[in-house]
């Protein structure tokens, strides 16, 4: 008789839980889930997904995030362009099952469920597969990065913001204060402090814009109604370049605010004072140059992740203060003063008003007709 091998019976079992495993994976049903930190719908389908896996064990749900994740959020387009998912449908939480796609909490909790009875045993969504029966080829990607959102682009569109006549009239109005203690070292240091905290507020404010319209669900519409908007915008500059005042306005800071802001600019004494007054100061800036800022926004909330959207933002701010530090350098240099250099503002304002216009209008064209 022979003896009982323990070995053999262990190789027995091993084999077998790897047929069982082998088994259960070939009648698996696979779903690809893309999702956003922070998104408050995506929150509310993730309970509903571990209930269904629970509940199914043969259904495996992959899970892609994409607000911080650059590589799945490249993925989650190039499916929405093999799937044909509407524009206006992009966005999460998306459930990829088979040859089918659910966007938005209510569909999913509608229909998933019902998708996993009726089509078992579905292999991983393929695009290859999805691209050759709709008889499409290759992917697209519309996520932006500096080099796909074309530099030109975002300085061109940083620079229209600088040039505007309200940025340099606030800067001037406080290198005035300075200078008037006498101390043309403390007007350079206040100059530059200054325009350090308008770098370091613009970037803070365009930093959570981008993150409110992503959290929202909202960047495709802002996407849209900022082309629109910037075709106003750069319609309201040529008036005031053919008009100017005309309408009883002008797009610069409002009359009304002036006193105030001119009040705030020349208590100011210190490099320390100035650059605290530039975060005061963005308030009344940015109804003024916030036009072109906003409009870069709208691109990158639609098109891109935070870490990817983050040099763009650094790059254009950068652009945004560059005037203001020259002026800062011409007065401290004596190249001009401050009277030459307001009297240059005034003489030359309509024309800032053109070129401000002429690319907000060529830049809203471009998104209305989707050619950026």
């Amino acid at each position: 008789m022979n003896k009982f091998n323990p070995i053999f019976l262990f190789v027995i079992l091993m084999l077998s839980i790897n047929q069982i495993h082998a088994s259960d994976t070939s009648n698996s049903t696979c779903i690809y889930f893309f999702y956003g930190t922070g998104c408050p719908h995506c929150s509310q389908v993730e309970p509903f997904l571990n209930e269904l896996e629970t509940k199914y064990p043969n259904v495996e749900i992959q899970k892609f995030e994409i607000y911080d994740n650059r590589p799945n959020l490249v993925l989650l387009n190039n499916y929405f362009y093999a799937y044909g998912v509407p524009e206006n449908q992009r966005g999460v939480p998306t459930i990829f099952i088979g040859n089918k796609f659910l966007t938005g909490d209510k569909p999913i909790f509608e229909n998933l469920e019902n998708e996993i009875l009726a089509n078992p045993n579905l292999a991983c969504p393929d695009i290859k597969k999805i691209l050759n029966a709709t008889g499409q080829s290759g992917e697209s990607s519309s996520v932006y990065s500096i080099t796909d959102l074309s530099i030109v682009t975002v300085i061109g569109a940083a620079l229209v913001d600088s040039i505007n006549p309200c940025a340099f009239a606030v800067l001037l109005i406080l290198l005035g204060a300075l200078l008037s203690t006498g101390d043309k070292n403390k007007a350079l240091k206040g100059g530059i402090a200054f325009t350090l905290s308008i770098y370091i507020a613009y970037f803070l404010f365009g930093l959570g814009l981008f993150s409110a319209l992503q959290i929202s669900g909202l960047s495709y519409w802002f996407y849209k109604i900022i082309g629109v908007l910037a075709i106003i915008l750069g319609l309201l500059n040529i008036k005031d370049f053919i008009w100017y005042g005309g309408g009883g306005f002008v797009i610069e800071i409002p009359r009304s605010w002036r006193p105030k802001l001119k009040s705030l600019l020349g208590s100011v004494t210190s490099p320390a004072g100035a650059f605290l007054m530039g975060f005061v100061v963005c308030l009344f800036e940015l109804p003024c140059t916030g036009g072109p800022y906003i409009f870069i926004l709208g691109l990158l909330a639609e098109r891109s992740t935070m870490v990817s959207a983050i040099p763009i933002l650094l790059l254009y701010n950068l652009f945004f203060v560059i005037p203001l530090l020259l002026i800062t350098f011409v007065v401290y240099a004596g190249l001009r003063n401050v009277k030459d250099m307001n009297n240059w503002k005034d003489k030359n304002i309509r024309e800032l008003h053109l070129i401000a216009g002429l690319i907000m209008l060529i830049l809203g064209v471009m998104v209305v007709f989707n050619l950026v």
